[in-house]
């Protein structure tokens, strides 16, 4: 605000109302300093200041925002001090800016503003706004699912009850869901499908958590329309930790690449396309596992029992490997081979 004094008009007595600096402070005290310096533009506009009147609206709110920041911030003890320095600051900045023009308006005659208004006015305000504040901080939480009588799958979006109850099934089909409490966010929205796992702290970092989690959206993604879903993984506060794409390309015969971590469906048809060429996708229904995370590009094949021990074996899928490379972004790329059960039975880097 202005540390000038505000302008005295002359003239007749006027006929508009003004509020002194004890209405501004009955304001301020139950309705914020933005409806304390509400009454004070007021002031000044009818006194045909209107820039001075913006600047003060303007002041009243930074100090509000500020005021209910730092109370939430700041012990209850030192926020009843802020809130008396507010008080009193605003009742000498009334005083000082506009009293000489309401004394003076007075004075010739004019009206006072009642201090029941300024009341009324500032408890309204205060109604609305920690209503506001309840709507915000005590928003319900989302509509979820009981599966059994502790796992529960909460839905957002578009997502459906019967989405969600779909995709609780799937879980305790998978093992995942076991009566222990666990919590399951299904979201569906313009950014796809996203899964959300809420895990304990610091379980996401532990070696090969992230590579069960994505195991298990592999196997609810269909429950859930399909693929691709995004996988996270949130703290109790349901911060994202850990997240991942999972998806699907699928190549005639019913071979699949499923594409992992920051890997891409367009990775994924280009290393499909390598592995027809290399005679590797013959539609007898093989599965190829494709995923970029902080440790490289890693390329996982299904085998059969005994083959990671063959060295001619291995040496093929080298060659694979090497062939896909361009199309995956390149070398060196982390050659896997697993057992149906996806036991890592042969891990090497290709270079």
């Amino acid at each position: 605000m202005s540390s000038n004094p505000a302008v005295i008009p002359q003239g007749p007595a006027p006929t508009y109302t003004l509020f002194d600096a004890g209405a501004v402070v009955i304001a301020t005290f139950f309705g914020t300093p933005v409806v304390g310096c509400s009454l004070m533009a007021l002031n000044y506009r009818r006194l045909g200041q209107g820039g001075k009147a913006a600047m003060t609206l303007i002041v009243g709110i930074a100090v509000t925002g500020l005021a209910i920041l730092l109370g939430w911030q700041l012990p209850q003890s030192v926020s009843y001090l802020v809130a008396l320095a507010l008080l009193i600051g605003m009742r000498v900045s009334a005083q000082r800016l506009q009293g000489a023009a309401v004394k003076d308006h007075v004075q010739r005659g004019g009206p006072l503003g009642s201090k029941w208004l300024a009341f009324g006015w500032g408890a309204a305000f205060c109604v609305v706004l920690f209503g506001v504040i309840f709507a915000v901080v005590y928003k319900p939480s989302d509509p979820g699912v009981m599966i059994g009588s502790k796992d529960e799958v909460y839905y957002s979006g578009s997502a459906t009850k019967e989405d969600a109850q779909a995709l609780g099934n799937a879980l305790k089909t998978s093992g995942y869901f076991s009566d222990k409490g666990a919590d399951v966010i299904l979201a569906k929205g313009k950014d796809g499908t996203i899964v959300s796992f809420v895990v304990k702290d610091g379980f996401w970092d532990q070696p090969g958590t992230l590579s069960s989690f994505e195991g298990v959206g592999r196997v609810v993604a269909p429950s859930v329309g399909g693929f691709p879903i995004q996988l996270r993984l949130l703290d109790s506060a349901r911060d994202i930790k850990k997240e991942s794409t999972i998806g699907r390309a699928s190549f005639a015969g019913n071979d699949h690449i499923y594409y992992l971590g920051s890997a891409t469906e367009s990775e994924a048809q280009a290393l499909g396309q390598s592995l027809k060429a290399g005679d590797f996708f013959g539609g007898k229904g093989s599965d190829v596992f494709l995923s970029k995370h902080s440790d490289g590009t890693v390329i996982s094949f299904v085998v059969g029992d005994g083959v990671w021990d063959d060295p001619a074996m291995v040496a093929a899928f080298e060659k694979l490997v090497r062939q896909g490379a361009p199309g995956v972004g390149g070398l060196p790329i982390r050659l896997r081979m697993v057992n149906t059960s996806l036991e890592v039975k042969k891990d090497e880097v290709v270079n």
